[in-house]
């Protein structure tokens, strides 16, 4: 991993301590032992074959488990729960999230949880990786491996959304062909897009051509308060008591609409402190519902 990483034979030998001699050996004991090249060696150093990148992607998924091993040996030593590490689709990262952090810390302040939010295309690949245990967001419209558990606790329908200073945040009523020539921000994702086209041509409409895409909810959000931007976004966002005073609904129908939930790998919610995370997401999806 250190070579891959590098790119280099003697900055990998000094990242891992070796001499530059005993790591070119090291390697070529393993492709001695698997049958296979695993590295190409260039005048400029070195990049993986295939079957090294495929080596490479199977140990970090190895090492990543033998550092939460780790950790979480120590903390029971410690008399600590454990440390749970949790995926956030982008558009949870606080409408359920933090319900659920605040009632892990009253109930089991010995129980660490670590939330990453990012969109589900990047949060499965961290998962895959063995970087996170369990994952709250979106459905994908994909199938997705046996190997993971889905299991779905709310459903959510996009509307489209404005700022008031948009010239379309004012009206009463609207059709989709009113929003074709405006200009619109969406995710960068391709469950994203997808919604985006099926919106449009469910009326035969084609779908906008001026779309500015974004991986940065806070952005798409600002750019939507900005008044120049409409957005196809969970209702949720607006937020709670008018905390969105700059962003309105438009009076749009839509017959999209996608299920959320947990997704964790089967077996995964055997470990006491996993199902604590759990038990606290689905208690908080209910209470969203």
């Amino acid at each position: 991993m250190a070579v891959v990483d590098c790119a280099n034979l003697s900055r990998a030998a000094e990242r891992v301590a070796i001499s530059q001699p005993a790591l070119t050996r090291s390697i070529k004991n393993l492709e001695d032992l698997l049958g296979v090249e695993l590295l190409e060696r260039k005048p400029r150093g070195v990049t993986p074959t295939e079957a090294g990148l495929a080596l490479y992607h199977h140990a970090q998924i190895v090492l990543n488990a033998c550092q939460r091993l780790t950790r979480e040996v120590r903390e029971l030593e410690r008399g600590v729960t454990g440390t749970v590490y949790v995926g956030v689709g982008s558009m949870f990262a606080t409408h359920i999230t933090a319900s659920v952090a605040q009632s892990l810390a009253h109930a089991h302040p010995r129980l660490a949880m670590v939330v990453n939010d990012g969109f589900f295309e990047e949060l499965l690949r961290h998962m895959q990786d063995g970087r996170l245990d369990l994952i709250f967001s979106n459905f994908p419209h994909v199938t997705v491996s046996a190997d993971y558990v889905l299991e779905p606790l709310i459903t959510v329908r996009p509307v489209v959304m404005a700022g008031r200073s948009h010239p379309l945040g004012r009206r009463k009523s609207l059709a989709r062909s009113d929003l074709v020539e405006h200009r619109w921000v969406i995710a960068d994702q391709p469950h994203a897009q997808d919604s985006f086209e099926r919106y449009f041509s469910e009326e035969g409409l084609p779908a906008p051509r001026d779309v500015f895409r974004t991986n940065s909810l806070n952005l798409m959000m600002s750019l939507v308060r900005s008044g120049k931007f409409l957005s196809l976004l969970p209702a949720h966002l607006l937020g709670a008591a008018g905390t969105e005073p700059e962003i309105v609904q438009l009076p749009l129908d839509s017959s999209l609409e996608r299920q959320a939930g947990l997704i964790y790998r089967a077996g995964a919610a055997s470990r006491p402190a996993v199902e604590h995370v759990l038990a606290e997401f689905r208690r908080a999806a209910r209470a969203s519902a």
